[in-house]
């Protein structure tokens, strides 16, 4: 018999909205069961199958699901619901069930061992309950972003298991909506409105945590990923000059510079340069255009 990669906690959880208990699939790590691979650059670690336990993803299992009312977090997070917000969650059940619905025809059963469809409907889960958080507590602004991301991540897997088209557009979706998230984080931080200092960890994914300037990077990416959606090239540019300046910080200076991992530095460092790359074509491509008078006293001719 093939030996297990997740296993059932003993002692139950119990729902803080609806109060349901239930056990907590959790995944076990040891005795070579993952095998590390590549990190992505937006930060995921990739895993490579073993012939003893075949392919794990880690991604599936952090999130905690109550299986009937269908309220879902972060395990650190999910009995600390606030008691004001319990009854707004337990209303909004039929809405988290039918964002699962429309998506996958079906709700998973999360009293049994979850699988790719169960994992990206938990983080689609966590997504629609954490608004109900208190973000000074809980910046759950970062966590939704996450979630969107982690989520983009496994809808890419599951269009490489099954080819099907919905899967990739469903991906980028989930990716434009983890950067506007990330975006919404990192201004609520400046303003002490969500500050992430007391988060656990802010991953992205859950082998490292690469702290606020892997969420500073993360965002720069996402970005750059998704600078393909804007149409006016002035915007584009200015768009570029953005991102340049996050990843800026992300480089720091002097001692705090040498502080941070390698692997980010190398990250951000490709990025930065192919950001420079992308402004010179298109400052070129725009150097003859002609831009047409459209009446309000700013058009003009591009070329000299």
């Amino acid at each position: 018999m093939a030996e297990e990669i997740t296993f059932f906690s003993k002692i139950d959880v119990k729902c803080p909205v609806c109060g349901t208990t239930f056990k907590r699939e959790e995944l076990l790590t040891g005795r070579g069961r993952l095998s590390a691979g590549d990190l992505t650059n937006e930060l995921r670690r990739t895993y490579l199958p073993t012939k003893k336990f075949g392919k794990i993803n880690p991604l599936l299992y952090p999130i905690t699901v109550c299986p009937t009312c269908l309220y879902a977090a972060d395990d650190s997070d999910f009995t600390n619901l606030p008691f004001k917000a319990v009854q707004n969650v337990k209303n909004y059940k039929p809405v988290r069930a039918s964002y699962l619905i429309k998506i996958f025809g079906k709700l998973p059963a999360y009293r049994g061992k979850r699988d790719v469809v169960g994992g990206i409907s938990s983080y689609i889960l966590a997504i629609s309950s954490y608004p109900f958080f208190d973000k000074k507590k809980f910046s759950p602004s970062i966590k939704i972003g996450i979630s969107y991301l982690r989520a983009s991540w496994l809808f890419s897997d599951l269009f490489q298991q099954t080819s099907d088209a919905k899967y990739q557009e469903l991906s980028r979706a989930f990716s434009v909506k983890a950067m506007e998230f990330y975006e919404i984080a990192i201004l609520n931080q400046s303003k002490a409105v969500e500050p992430m200092e007391n988060i656990r960890a802010l991953g992205p994914d859950t082998d490292k945590d690469f702290g606020y300037d892997g969420v500073l990077y993360v965002s720069a990416v996402l970005k750059f990923k998704n600078s393909h959606l804007i149409e006016d090239p002035y915007k584009k540019l200015k768009s570029y000059e953005e991102i340049k300046k996050i990843l800026s910080k992300v480089f720091g200076i002097g001692k705090k510079a040498k502080e941070k991992p390698e692997v980010l530095l190398l990250f951000a460092k490709d990025i930065y340069e192919k950001i420079g790359e992308e402004t010179d074509m298109l400052q070129n491509s725009l150097k003859n255009i002609e831009i047409p008078n459209n009446g309000s006293g700013q058009g003009g001719v591009g070329k000299a």
